[in-house]
């Protein structure tokens, strides 16, 4: 493949992955309220020929939940424990950092577009 396919291939599976990642994080977020839910995280891997990322797997995200004390008690007062344990901050945090690759990797899209236009304006 040459380097723009391959620019386009690499930022388009990205963009699909991450999608599908700002999606879990979503239904975490949409879920925050609901009892006995247990947060998930997207796992990324490398994808097919070390090219690319893709959506590896959805896991269930115990360390979401608070801790309780031996007395049974939430460690945190009750007006601030979620019931399903599901970390606002954390998912915020990576519902930005999701979005913000999101940004980087259509940049790289448009950038392969953009050049190839260049390319075939030149063999015109």
């Amino acid at each position: 493949m040459s380097g723009t396919s391959d620019s386009m291939y690499i930022g388009a599976s990205a963009l699909n992955a991450h999608s599908w990642g700002m999606a879990v994080t979503a239904h975490n977020v949409a879920n925050v309220n609901t009892a006995g839910f247990t947060p998930r995280r997207a796992v990324y891997a490398e994808g097919p020929d070390a090219r690319g990322v893709r959506l590896d797997a959805v896991l269930q995200d115990a360390a979401g939940r608070f801790d309780v004390a031996a007395s049974g008690e939430p460690s945190m007062p009750p007006e601030f424990v979620n019931p399903s344990g599901t970390d606002l901050g954390r998912e915020m945090t990576r519902m930005i950092s999701t979005q913000r690759t999101y940004e980087a990797n259509a940049q790289t899209v448009r950038s392969a577009d953009a050049m190839l236009g260049v390319l075939l304006d030149i063999k015109a």
